[in-house]
Order: structure tokens, then sequence, then C-alpha cells
């Protein structure tokens, strides 16, 4: 009853101030982002003489459901077109899928998928190996406790990093959650491996959804033991059960432009917004979060996130926001949002930029 009441006044709340805005409302749309995007499988392992299936999965927000284009781009200058169909749908996002076979006797090292989506471009890695380059690696027994979590409880992430011929301890695990009813992948945590390739991470519960860990392998020329390819976990939902607070989400998070040169100012845009409940209940609609901070952070390539945030901002009235910050580095930037005013915390949102 408490939750319901509080939602109940949100909503009038935004309205009164013209804060509502439903899915596929046309006024302030969202800035063209891609969400998220992978390559499956990673690395593309290439059998002697036989054909090798990928899929390209992306999701994206904002631009009014435009199709995107993509290219992939070998180290020897080949190029293949990507078609995009469309393979699901959430309120602020929209999945995608291509699909593309590798020949045998293409060019082996490290492609690029590179992705026109409106105003944005996302250029996506990966690696096209020989079987016999890097061992394989698995993560079992991957788990989530407790289950049902109380909300903003501890919950504890673990498993274990398995492999033939190598050594597993100190090697990152990435932990990455995605909400229920969303479709992106957020990168939340991370957990280095202990002698076994034991792992666990203790951290806070916001809302229900998706979690999975991620190993991105070792680099061929590195490392004292055999090299291994990356891997994940088969993903675990966790329940947990709701107090008073509204959940809160990133739509539409950009940073722009990139590539760019060492030095330059990129801006960072994108929106707030939170629950509140439709009339008649229950459903829910999402609305505009004003008056809110938002905090940026960056992670190197191959390094590890700032340990304070390099910029901050305050959300509009609509629920943008706009920073710009200078870029040194390529490297992964991330927009979050801790919670304020009865909301809870949003799932981080990720954008990489590269530096020429």
């Amino acid at each position: 009853m408490l939750r319901l009441l509080l939602l109940l006044w949100r909503s009038t709340l935004a309205r009164l101030s013209g804060g509502g805005r439903r899915p596929g409302d046309d006024r302030d749309r969202d800035p063209a982002a891609v969400e998220y995007a992978e390559v499956v499988p990673d690395p593309v392992v290439l059998e002697r003489g036989a054909r090798t299936p990928i899929l390209i999965n992306l999701v994206t927000s904002g631009s009014a459901g435009e199709r995107p284009r993509g290219v992939l781009e070998g180290p020897d200058g080949s190029r293949a077109e990507l078609g995009f169909d469309r393979s699901d749908k959430a309120p602020y996002e929209e999945g995608w899928r291509a699909e593309h076979v590798f020949l045998p006797g293409i060019a082996l090292g490290t492609w690029r998928a590179v992705i026109d989506y409106g105003a944005a471009v996302h250029e996506l890695e990966f690696s096209v190996e020989d079987a016999e380059e890097r061992d394989p690696a698995t993560i079992v027994d991957f788990r989530v406790v407790p289950d049902p979590v109380e909300e903003d409880a501890p919950i504890t992430l673990a498993g274990f990093l398995k492999a033939e011929r190598s050594r597993l301890r100190d090697r990152r695990i990435a932990l990455s959650f995605r909400p229920e009813d969303a479709l992106a992948w957020s990168e939340i945590a991370e957990a280095w491996t202990g002698e076994d390739g034991d792992f666990a991470v203790t951290l806070d519960a916001w809302e229900p959804g998706w979690w999975r860990a991620v190993y991105y392998g070792t680099p061929r020329w590195s490392d004292g033991g055999r090299p291994l390819r990356s891997t994940r976990s088969e993903a675990v939902f966790m329940v947990m059960r709701s107090g008073p607070k509204t959940r809160s989400r990133f739509s539409g998070y950009t940073a722009q432009p990139s590539p760019t040169p060492a030095g330059k100012l990129v801006k960072h845009s994108g929106r707030l917004v939170h629950e509140t409940p439709l009339d008649p209940p229950p459903g829910v609609e999402w609305v505009s979060a004003a008056s809110r901070e938002v905090t940026f952070w960056f992670k190197p390539a191959g390094g590890s996130w700032s340990p304070s945030p390099v910029g901050r901002a305050t959300t509009t009235n609509n629920g943008s926001f706009t920073k710009k910050l200078p870029a040194s580095r390529s490297g992964e930037w991330q927009v979050r949002y801790g919670g304020q005013s009865g909301d809870l915390k949003a799932t981080p949102k990720s954008c990489q930029v590269k530096v020429r």
C-alpha cells in the first residue's frame, strides 16, 4: 500500500509538471544509441575447412526504431555488409540480429563490426582464430545468493573458472546485469579468481533481473602459461522482494564523437526515467526523472574503473543530461545513478570511446 501511494503521488507531480512520457511518444525523443552489442561466439574459432556461422546481436534505443546498418572489417582489409532484423522489443529498447558465415581461408586476427544507428556509430572488436591458438575455458556453478533477496540488501555472486593446462589465479571476472524488462546487459562489478579459479563479489541488489559472469580471455602473447579464450556463464535470474521505492532507468546514453583525437571533449548525453503507475492500476509507465545527479566513470582499455567519478551532471525537467569531458585514452565510459528521492539506483550504461 505504501508503494502504491508513493507511486500515485509521483504520477500526480509528473503530470502537473508535464514530465509524463509513454513509450513511443515523440516528445523529447531520446538520442539514437547502441545500448549493447555482442558477437556470438567470441572468439570465433575456425575449424579447418569448415564454414563458421556467427551472430551479431544489438540492443538500440531512440531513433523511432530505425534499422541499424553495419559492416564487418577484417585485418586484411576485407569487408562484408551486415543485414539486421528486429529480434525483440522492450519499453525503451529494441533488439536486432544479423547473421554471417565465415568461409574457410578468411584472415585470422582482430575483426571489427562497425554499426551505424541514426547519428550514433558503434565499433565492436572480436577475435577470429585457429582452434590451436588458445585453450578453452568455462565458468561453472555460477550462483546468486540469497534468492529471493530484499530490496537494497546485499547479494553475493560466485562461481568457478575452469581450464586445463593453465594457472587460474588472478583472472578478472566481469559481473553483468540485465533488468527483467530490458534487453541490454551492463557490467556492474568485477572479481578476481583464487588459486582454484573460484571467485566471489558482494554488492547491493536494486531490482529483479538476470546476472551472468564473463571472462574475457588472455591475449595470446601474455601470461606465463597457456592463453585462454573468453567464456561466460549461464544467466541466473534474481528474484527481489519490492519495497516502497520506484525503479529508475537510463535511456539513450551516447558518448560522441568516437573515434576522437586525444584531449578533445566528448559529449555525454542521455535521459533518466523512473516508473509511475498508470491510471487505472496495476500497470506502470516510465516518466522523466528531473533534478537527479548522475555521475560519469572511466575504464581505460585493459584497466579498471576510476576509483571516483570523473564528472557529474544534473538532469533537466525532461530527465535529460549532457556533460562534456576530455578523452585522453581509449576505453569505456559509464553513466551511473545512485538513487535519491525514493528512487532505486539505475543499471549503469556504458559507451566505448576510441582515441586516435
